[in-house]
């Protein structure tokens, strides 16, 4: 009896395998659905998503620019750039009619001061009373009358440019802020007698300076010296 049991046993093993086997084949096939199901939703959704927007076609060939998003705040206009001063040449005209040049923008001897020095300006020689004018158009920007200077009037031609006149008798109302046009009367020569100052010995004239953004220059950068 023993013997039939065990027979029996061993007959029963080759068949539990078989169902095992075919189970897991079943599962590992219902896997491999479920994977290929997941994978084509998702291609399936991918493809059926919104299309890309494309810019409009301009029928002349391109792409025309897409609108401007009417929310969007317009930039604000860039201030316009200031005006560049003007390039117009300035050319000033004699400020003593009849005078003689004496002494020129140059390093000399003064004999009121017995001293060498640079001379800063140009002399105009002419008799007492000869009328002294506005060699260019501008703004009265000073008045003065000193020992040293006598009668001085000192005027802004604009863009730092400015005129000096000196050893002069200033033309009676002329006052600072005052607007001169170029050949305007604007003084006359002092008498030497009354101007004691450091170019006393050179008798009576105009002493003419030129100044540009407050340094010394030589007048006959603007003044035809060919003239006299």
């Amino acid at each position: 009896m023993k013997e039939n049991k065990v027979n029996e046993n061993e007959s029963e093993t080759p068949v539990k395998v078989k169902r095992k086997s075919l189970y897991y084949i079943v599962l590992a096939a219902c896997a491999l659905i479920l994977v290929a199901a997941i994978v084509l939703t998702v291609v399936f959704v991918t493809q059926s998503g919104e299309p890309a927007i494309e810019a409009p076609v301009d029928p002349d060939g391109g792409n025309t620019e897409q609108p401007e998003d009417p929310e969007e705040p317009d930039e604000p206009d860039e201030p316009d750039e200031p005006d560049e001063p003007s390039d117009t040449e300035v050319v000033f005209s004699m400020p003593v009619s009849g005078s003689t040049v004496g002494t020129t923008y140059t390093f000399w001897y003064n004999s009121t001061l017995n001293r060498y020095n640079l001379h800063t300006g140009i002399d105009f020689k002419a008799d007492a009373g000869t009328e002294v004018t506005a060699a260019y158009a501008g703004t009265v920007e000073s008045v003065t009358d000193t020992l040293l200077e006598g009668g001085k009037v000192v005027i802004d031609h604009g863009n730092g440019l400015k005129s000096e006149y000196a050893s002069i008798d200033v033309a009676a109302g002329l006052q600072a802020g005052d607007t001169v046009s170029q050949g305007q009367l604007i003084g006359t020569v002092s008498a030497a007698a009354d101007v004691m100052g450091n170019e006393y010995n050179e008798g009576s004239h105009l002493h003419f300076e030129v100044t540009q953004d407050g340094k010394s220059i030589d007048p006959a950068s603007y003044l035809d010296l060919d003239e006299k």
